[in-house]
Parts: C-alpha cells; structure tokens; sequence
C-alpha cells in the first residue's frame, strides 16, 4: 500500500492517507479521526478523548504523520476539522457525514486493496489490527497494547488479538 503511487487528486490517495494516520495514531477510530480539529494538534502532540470510552490519548507526532498532517492542515483555523469529511453544523448531520464517510472509506480501500493485490478484505479495522498484531509479535506487553487501544480491560484485547485470523498474524 505504501509503495503504491498515486497522484494527490486520486482518491485512492486519501484512503491510503487515512489508512495509515488510523495506523500511526495506535488505531484511532474513525470517529475519533474525523472528529480530530486543528486544536487537537498541541507542542507536537494529538490531544483528544477517545469518544467510546471517553479515555484521553496523548500521541506523540511522529515523522510519519507529519507528513500526512502536513496535506490536511494547510491554512486552516484552529477549530477546524482536520480531515475533510465532517462538513455540517448540527450533531445530527455530523453523525450522518460520518456514518457516510466511514462507508465511502471502506467502498475506496476495497479499490486500494484491488490495486495492490491484497486478497483480504480491508476495512476501517484493519489498520487497527495490524497495528495490534505487530506492537504483540514485536513483545509488547499485553497490557500496553490494551491501553494504546483503548480497551477498559484485559480481557478485551485478549480476545481482540486471539480472534484475529492465523492468515493475517502471518503476514
């Protein structure tokens, strides 16, 4: 997917911008994605409460999502989304551009994987796994994994990381 080249007015570009932002930032929701403004950013960091548990994160901005930042963020105010998918006023509305976004996401990484001859099914979640998988085949503590991912107990990413497909730990 990274190797991939794409010109910037692709949309397959932004799908794979989103794809690894989901990655680098310890597998943030699509929610709490969309949901990141440019207020958010602060000393080098993404600050935000994750909008399920209601647990705050502290991400470090690492090398990587500078770079992707560095597309969305160009010329925008501070209490502007940072990612062009939340485009109304009301909750209601803002829910339906997510729900919408989500789906237009998922519809575009079906073309990604198609074009980079991925046979698994790649969805919002997968980046969320893979990043799972490998923080766990690299001996991260269980207990680490959970917290990055935001899980209220053990238990739930236990069996997040054991009902993960054999074919997809191998790879």
């Amino acid at each position: 997917i990274i190797d991939l080249k794409l010109a910037k007015q692709d949309p397959l570009y932004e799908t794979r911008n989103f794809f690894f932002f989901f990655f680098y930032m310890m597998g943030i929701s699509f929610i709490d994605l969309v949901s990141l403004k440019m207020e958010n950013i602060i000393d080098g960091r993404i600050k935000y409460i994750r909008r399920k548990t209601h647990k705050p994160y502290d991400v470090k901005i690492s090398e990587n999502l500078w770079l992707i930042l560095a597309e969305y963020t160009k010329g925008k105010k501070k209490h502007d989304y940072i990612f062009p998918v939340i485009k109304s006023d009301t909750p209601q509305d803002q829910y339906r551009d997510i729900v919408w976004g989500r789906k237009k996401y998922n519809k575009w990484l079906k073309k990604l994987a198609l074009q980079c001859n991925i046979e698994e099914h790649l969805t919002s979640y997968v980046s969320r796994h893979s990043f799972a998988t490998i923080l766990k085949y690299n001996n991260v503590p269980v207990t680490a994994i959970s917290e990055m991912l935001g899980h209220k107990d053990l238990k739930t990413t236990q069996v997040y990381l054991n009902s993960l497909p054999s074919d997809v730990l191998d790879n």
